[in-house]
């Protein structure tokens, strides 16, 4: 973890505004509900309590939208015992924390040996290192603190559809589904200063580039438009079939887009099918699609477009986050790299997987 990441966000939530008086109550009530069968182990029973009610008290006060989460459990570490539940997510060696909506309801485990589950969102992501979890929360945008670190929540007028958090972790940016349009909006990270930037946008989730200057997300006409925070102007640019996914590269200033059949990169069609999942692996773009074969095929190629490389996953693809391309195969979500898969997440029967992220 980068310590001085971790100083500039600690200076920046040390200036979010407080919470309304007396949001969050109901919450309250339901997470210590949640908590009672929760028996304490023998040995540091003080300590547990104490880092609960400090659990609890964080989520609580998060956003007045967290009174109709519904059932709520959290733990740290391995101390802690929780009731038998239908996901069992787990988090794949060299991440640092990893979070998903099933059914609508958030879990996410760290590498601190946080977790959460039940809580229901319609939205989440992961800010660099995982040091915080945003997620779209009744008509909110909420940021919640895994180890201790205040958590804030800001007014969406609408339910948060999609959420990207830049690199530099200063700003965050969300999509609204606001009556009949979608919004684009910007906040910093201690929920301070937020804007839109536009008014009708496609429900795809924004990507910053690798300077956390600008960020590409896709226009109402299925254009995608690179938006330039310094200079608040607009780039307009795409296929002209409309774009359904984006992703700028980890380094540089490469933005690759898909549409319904094909992948595109600097310009270039690099991929054809029926593109599942789009994003980087370090330096290398990765485009899992579905060409009417057994398992779907995952490529590999160097930002001048040149194939250097395949392997499959099994099942659907779903997203291709933290070095890893997630699938899903039945009730089974793994995370698969070029030099090895692991199983992530047990989902019930037909349950819908949507929003993974590896931090």
């Amino acid at each position: 973890m980068s310590s001085e990441l971790e100083r500039r966000l600690e200076g920046l939530l040390a200036e979010a505004p407080e919470p309304e008086v007396g949001a969050g109550e109901e919450a309250l009530h339901r997470a210590l509900h949640a908590l009672l069968p929760v028996a304490a182990p023998r040995r540091g029973a003080r300590t547990a309590v104490l880092v609960f009610a400090a659990a609890v008290v964080l989520l609580a006060v998060a956003a007045g939208s967290l009174a109709a989460a519904g059932a709520l459990h959290v733990s740290f570490g391995s101390k802690t015992k929780q009731r038998p539940t239908t996901t069992q997510l787990s988090l794949p060696a060299g991440a640092h924390g990893i979070a998903a909506i099933v059914d609508g309801r958030l879990t996410v485990v760290t590498k601190g040996g946080f977790r959460l589950q039940g809580l229901r969102a319609t939205a989440a992501t992961l800010s660099p290192h995982a040091l915080f979890v945003a997620a779209g929360i009744g008509r909110s945008l909420v940021a919640l603190a895994p180890d201790g670190r205040r958590p804030w929540s800001q007014a969406a007028g609408g339910r948060v559809i999609a959420i990207a958090w830049a690199p530099d972790a200063i700003r965050i940016a969300y999509v609204v589904h606001a009556g009949r349009h979608f919004v684009l909006h910007v906040i910093w990270g201690n929920g301070k200063h937020e804007s839109t930037i536009d008014g009708s946008v496609r429900p795809v989730q924004p990507s910053w580039r690798a300077d956390s200057l600008a960020f590409a997300y896709v226009g109402a006409g299925g254009k995608a438009i690179v938006y330039d925070l310094g200079h608040r102007k607009r780039r307009v640019f795409g296929p002209h079939a409309p774009v359904t996914r984006l992703a700028f590269a980890p380094v540089g200033r490469t933005l690759a887009v898909a549409t319904p059949g094909s992948a595109i990169l600097g310009g270039k069609t690099v991929a054809g099918g029926d593109i599942e999942a789009l994003g980087w692996l370090g330096g290398r773009l990765v485009v899992a699609s579905e060409l009417g074969v057994t398992p779907p095929l995952v490529r590999i190629f160097a930002t001048d477009g040149l194939q250097v490389g395949s392997f499959r996953v099994p099942g659907r693809a779903v997203a291709v986050t933290g070095g890893y391309v997630v699938a899903r195969r039945g009730q089974v979500l793994a995370a698969r790299s070029p030099a090895r898969s692991v199983s992530i997440l047990t989902v019930p029967p037909k349950a819908t997987v949507t929003d993974v992220a590896l931090g």
